[in-house]
């Protein structure tokens, strides 16, 4: 029988007209298919659309998880900007108590002024005292009979003096006092500008890396260089091409004349600045620039007829002299 199966199954008619039946009938397929495949098998379709399900499901949470953190990024971003503005508010308010101190220091000088002028008339008083003096002893020495009268004079004429020299005491006593409230104006004028100066730094130091991010630049590195008295930030930046560049910043509070871009570029004519640039490994050419709080008159016109950078926490970048990239 077995034998019969076999050859029945290597005749192509048979074997043809059981394709045909399979095609033709979708119950008897059905039941050859639940024959020839396993129960896994046959549950894999239905498996296939459940690990789908799961799959779209987690796909939605991760989105929401997604938008959820990107949410978060924002409200930081402008919690950060809400921020920086505050503290430009704060900046503009110390530079306006820094304008009315000058002028309250402007007041005190315009007072000494007027002292000294005071003093000099007293000064002079007193040498006119010194000449009547003597024509008072001349006339002593001349008429010996008006010597009585000649004392009474010079008691008055000494308690003149007593009471001079009292108001030259008083004088004396205030000057003191004024150089006193002088100095002590002059240490904390100090202590401001060397408080508010280091803050501008600090600025400047967290400023410029978003400002060339702008530009496609970034900065590899920032250090602090004191010099002469100041302390300036000296920026290694890399831009798109991998062409790198050292900018060496001069930070100011408020620039209002050439001064602070004649400043930096002496700095970079110096023969020991140049030095220690290299010694730190900082990338030619370098190029000079100002940061300032704030900008008065023409200043843009002075830094490109000078070919300084310049740049400011409101605008960033305002102007950058050419690069050669060909170094």
């Amino acid at each position: 029988m077995a034998s019969s199966i076999d050859e029945l199954l290597q005749d192509p008619a048979f074997r043809a007209k059981f394709l045909e039946l399979l095609d033709r009938d979708p119950a008897f397929r059905e039941e050859v298919r639940r024959k020839l495949l396993s129960e896994e098998l046959l549950a894999l379709p239905e498996r296939m659309e459940q690990f789908r399900r799961e799959m779209e499901e987690a796909i939605a949470r991760l989105r929401q998880e997604m938008n959820e953190q990107f949410r978060r990024v924002w409200e930081v971003i402008e919690q950060n900007n809400r921020q920086i503005a505050a503290l430009t508010v704060r900046m503009e308010r110390v530079e306006e108590q820094i304008a009315a101190l000058t002028v309250r220091m402007e007041r005190v000088e315009e007072q000494i002024a007027a002292l000294t002028v005071r003093m000099e008339k007293v000064e002079e008083q007193i040498a006119a005292l010194t000449v009547r003096m003597e024509r008072v002893e001349e006339q002593i020495a001349e008429n010996s009979r008006q010597i009585a009268a000649l004392t009474v004079r010079m008691e008055r004429v000494e308690e003149q003096i007593a009471a001079l020299t009292v108001r030259m005491e008083r004088v004396e006593e205030q000057m003191e006092k004024h150089t006193e409230e002088l100095r002590s104006i002059s240490q904390s004028i100090g202590r401001m500008q060397e408080r508010w100066g280091l803050l501008h730094e600090d600025l400047a130091e967290d400023q410029m890396p978003y400002i060339l991010e702008r530009s496609q630049r970034i900065v590899r590195r920032i250090a602090k260089v004191q010099y002469d008295g100041e302390v300036d930030l000296v920026l290694e930046v890399e831009e798109a091409n991998g062409f790198r560049f050292t900018l060496v910043l001069e930070v100011k509070g408020r620039v209002f004349s050439s001064r602070p871009f004649e400043q930096i570029l002496q700095r970079l004519a110096d023969a020991d600045f140049l030095n220690w640039l290299r010694r730190e490994g900082f990338p030619e050419p370098y190029v000079p620039a100002v940061f300032a709080m704030a900008l008065y008159g023409r200043i843009e016109t002075v830094a490109q007829d000078l070919g300084v950078g310049l740049y400011d926490p409101k605008r960033g970048e305002i102007f950058i002299p050419p690069l050669s990239t060909s170094a």
